[in-house]
């Protein structure tokens, strides 16, 4: 009953059809969802990472500046206004790096760099090498903790990328081997159909 081989092999194809549609929907989607964390990825490592750095080299900066305006012999008057001015723009930048996303071991050196500024503002002239330096190096410490974090952001955006370009790969192998399937029922379905035309019996 060739007619009832013809039914069968169009419910297949139907159903490869319908399986190639969802497969490529479901690729698509898998794509996307790969594809945004990618971008989160690199927006984590902007935000929280790169401008944190940013803060981190700035703060470096005014410490520095700091330690030469304690070291510097100039009008107390004067020293006592750039100091002042120094300290508010620390704190203004300590503040905008502490609302960046921090490790746990970032949030601890951070407030012990923090301690420290305290005791450089507290101890003007005595030991204010001490605490500037111990300061200088605990910003060397956060430094280093971005560096860190950073790879380890860009080995997490490698590994989507790669997860994207295996998904996709093997879809298309199945694509491939579905439509190879359809062709082979195409041409299998033509035999079902006589080659040449019956013969009249009533012509005879």
């Amino acid at each position: 009953m060739k007619w009832t081989y013809s039914v069968r092999n169009k419910i297949f194809a139907s159903a490869l059809l319908f399986s190639l549609c969802l497969l490529v929907l479901f690729s698509n989607y898998l794509d996307r969802v790969h594809t945004n964390k990618v971008k989160k990825s690199i927006a984590t490592l902007y935000e929280d990472r790169l401008i944190a750095e940013g803060y981190i080299l700035k703060m470096t900066s005014i410490i520095y500046q700091i330690r030469e305006e304690l070291q510097a012999d100039m009008d107390q008057r004067m020293k006592a206004e750039n100091l002042r001015s120094l300290n508010h723009e620390f704190y203004e930048l300590y503040n905008a790096y502490m609302k960046t996303k921090l490790t746990e071991t970032e949030s601890v050196t951070a407030t012990a760099l923090l301690d420290y500024f305290k005791k450089i503002e507290q101890n003007i002239s005595d030991n204010h090498y001490f605490y500037t330096n111990k300061s200088l190096l605990l910003l060397i410490q956060l430094s280093s903790i971005q560096l860190e974090e950073s790879k380890l952001i860009m080995q997490q955006a490698e590994s989507e990328y790669a997860t994207i370009k295996s998904s996709s790969q093997f879809a298309f192998i199945i694509i491939i081997i579905i439509l190879v399937v359809l062709q082979v029922l195409v041409f299998s379905s033509k035999t079902i159909f006589p080659l040449s035309k019956p013969k009249d019996h009533m012509l005879n």
